[in-house]
């Protein structure tokens, strides 16, 4: 396995059955947003995926768009806010963010110098920008997420598999949040496992207790739960904070 860069997530990968939750930063609002932080410091969610606000979210589905088009846009160059969040969490911050909001504009690197993040997870750049930007943050000890998805072939699967510390394993090809969407993903795993030592992290569609236990006997290290967490959100943080612990709860 390629090393880890990050202190906080050497630890967290020696669990099993790693919950990782995504919310948006600044939703739903700036100053509930770091109120939830500090709520969800005491639950069994092991890394926050805290998402950058952006005007064109074009991997995530319905529920997510709508939560970035609910968000005050100036948060991203807000860096004392994003201090503010590192500083109401000892939980691995992977942060997820779309290209142009975050890698052209070189806000990556003022977010890195800050230590804000212990990873990043650019869905659109491509494999070569991964390696390339995972060359650059290993000074700053940030990983970056490589992605594996069912439509990639054989090799390309074992190229980025063995290339990774931590990998996110799209469960289909296609935006976030279709519970019911297929994907042939099992040979997708079965090849990532079998080729490299890298934390697999499943992630796409993920929204019940009974489908996360199916993906971690299958294999999964860990699984990354997005369009769920804001339904639930959007109706209380009670209810997040509720289905964030009975997953847990009810599966490992």
């Amino acid at each position: 396995m390629m090393k880890i860069a990050s202190n906080r997530n050497r630890e967290v990968v020696k669990n099993e059955g790693i919950l990782v939750g995504y919310l948006l930063a600044g939703y739903p609002n700036k100053e509930d947003f770091i109120t939830l932080i500090k709520k969800i410091r005491n639950t069994t969610l092991d890394v926050l995926e805290i998402g950058l606000p952006s005007e064109n979210p074009s991997a995530d589905g319905d529920t997510i768009r709508k939560a970035h088009k609910n968000v005050d846009l100036s948060l991203c160059q807000d860096i004392e806010y994003w201090k503010l969040i590192r500083e109401c969490t000892t939980k691995p911050i992977w942060l997820m963010a779309y290209k142009q909001d975050f890698i052209d504009n070189n806000l990556y690197k003022e977010f890195s110098r800050n230590g804000i993040m212990d990873a990043i997870v650019i869905p659109d750049c491509t494999y070569e920008e991964h390696d390339k930007l995972e060359q650059e943050l290993k000074e700053f000890n940030v990983d970056v997420l490589k992605f594996i998805k069912p439509t990639l072939d054989r090799e390309e699967i074992k190229k980025r598999a063995a290339a990774s510390s931590l990998l996110y394993a799209q469960l289909y090809d296609g935006p976030t949040g279709a519970s019911n969407a297929k994907g042939n993903y099992h040979l997708m795993l079965k090849i990532a496992l079998e080729y490299s030592d890298a934390k697999v992290f499943a992630g796409f569609g993920i929204d019940t207790k009974e489908k996360v236990s199916e993906l971690f006997q299958q294999g999964f290290h860990g699984v990354i739960i997005g369009t769920a967490m804001i339904k639930m959100l959007n109706i209380s943080d009670k209810e997040l904070i509720k289905f964030i612990n009975d997953i847990k709860e009810k599966v490992l």
